[in-house]
């Protein structure tokens, strides 16, 4: 554990210092690196995915009929995602060698599997959710608790730090994935996205039923899935539940489960120490975590896919 030498309260400070057009990346590490945790950090990965598969093509590829690692090997699928949302996160840029490797092996993925699922290809809208969701979510999330959500300076560093490494993505033989002007156009696409391309299909359901159980699994006893699902889904908005169909908390849970989150991380910024090193997430997913059994919600969404209902035994029969 590295010996504190920097002030009590230094991040803010720091991140005042900086130029946005500039020492974009280090804003960005500083904004988001540091007060977080494996499991927060984890919980975002999970509501990233709820919503990146909303318009339902993106989910087929990664479901891929019930085979995929996102239902079989969840935490594998997690651990590899973490480790590429970490090496962004703390990257230097487009410049920086490491994040330049990662995308490109992202990039790989998308062209592999592209050729074997045509018709689950991304579109250029979707890549644009994609970078735009990085970029501008964690702030949609802490004003959904109250909070302010990202500075000015904060939202011009977020935008230039990830236009500069959406640069790097492939869509087909185009490099690069075009972005709004700035972070207010990055907050009125995932909006327009949100309210016109978000669409109901059952591989969609089955990626959020297999986030949600890695979540629970990663982090809570079994005892206390239903605390970790309602933690998960009490950040989530009416359109996200309804296009997956999913249930949320009821309102004083999901009340109190915002609030209690709103009182951590206001306490986190405004009075605990800010750390000095980085979150230890690497550390934390670098060590594979053993699969556990699929869950029964998981279960029920694969046959809704499959159009088969599960029978008494816990086996299933097709109706086609």
């Amino acid at each position: 554990m590295a010996t504190r030498e920097k002030p009590r309260k230094w991040i803010n400070a720091e991140i005042e210092a900086l130029d946005p057009d500039v020492d974009y990346a280090r804003i960005w590490q500083l904004g988001n690196a540091y007060r977080t945790s494996p499991m927060i950090l984890n919980m975002a990965v999970c509501q990233g995915f709820l919503r990146l598969v909303g318009p339902g093509s993106g989910a087929r590829t990664l479901v891929r009929g019930g085979t995929g690692k996102v239902v079989l090997h969840q935490q594998r699928r997690i651990e590899g995602t973490m480790h590429a949302v970490w090496t962004w996160y703390l990257g230097e840029g487009a410049h920086d060698p490491s994040v330049r490797e990662s995308v490109e092996r992202v990039n790989r993925q998308h062209d592999a599997w592209a050729g074997k699922y045509p018709d689950a290809i991304l579109d250029v809208r979707q890549y644009t959710y994609t970078m735009c969701i990085l970029a501008a979510e964690p702030h949609r999330v802490m004003q959904r608790l109250g909070l302010p959500g990202f500075s000015a300076k904060e939202q011009r560093a977020a935008y230039r730090h990830w236009s500069q490494i959406a640069g790097l993505f492939r869509i087909g033989s185009d490099q690069g994935v075009p972005l709004p002007a700035d972070f207010d156009g990055m907050l009125a696409f995932l909006a327009d996205f949100e309210r016109n391309d978000y669409s109901t299909a059952p591989e969609s359901n089955v990626v959020a039923e297999a986030m949600l159980q890695q979540f629970c699994d990663r982090w809570f006893p079994r005892s206390l899935h239903g605390l970790g699902r309602a933690l998960v889904l009490s950040l989530a908005t009416p359109d996200l539940l309804a296009v997956h169909g999913l249930k949320g908390p009821g309102p004083l849970v999901a009340r109190t489960l915002r609030r209690t989150l709103r009182t951590l991380i206001t306490v986190q910024v405004r009075w605990a120490p800010d750390p000095v090193e980085v979150a230890p997430i690497r550390a934390a997913f670098a060590e594979p975590r053993p699969e556990t059994p699929m869950g029964g919600r998981l279960k029920a969404a694969l046959s809704g896919m499959r159009g088969q209902r599960p029978a008494p035994d816990g086996s299933t029969s097709t109706d086609v």
